[in-house]
């Protein structure tokens, strides 16, 4: 199972998280070549929503302790309606493997 990991934000703010990947048997995941990919995707109650919002790639911080940054922009969320969201990052190794390795909750705060 990944890691699940809740993120907060407010409309509009720009933000970098730092997230840490772990395997299916929740132990660090070593990010050693790898790659990732963040999703945020529909909100948990519009399952006929099944679109990603928006997408991005994870800065890698450590490859040993497996963790990696995400940067959310203004430009990510301006349009986007305050409310609670899901997203979840996949690993791609050096041989192509794809894992999820975070999950979770991005709750869209309105700016006020």
């Amino acid at each position: 199972m990944p890691q699940v990991q809740p993120v907060d934000l407010y409309k509009g703010e720009n933000r970098t998280f730092t997230l840490y990947a772990r395997n299916a048997s929740n132990n660090v995941q070593t990010l050693t070549g790898a790659t990732l990919t963040w999703y945020v995707g529909r909100p948990p109650n519009n399952p006929g929503q099944d679109q990603n919002v928006f997408t991005g790639s994870g800065t890698i911080v450590s490859t040993v302790a497996g963790t990696y940054t995400m940067v959310v922009t203004p430009g990510n969320t301006s349009n986007l309606t305050p409310g609670n969201y899901q997203y979840l990052t996949d690993m791609t190794d050096t041989n192509g493997n794809v894992t999820v390795v975070t999950v979770g909750r991005f709750t869209l705060k309105p700016y006020i």
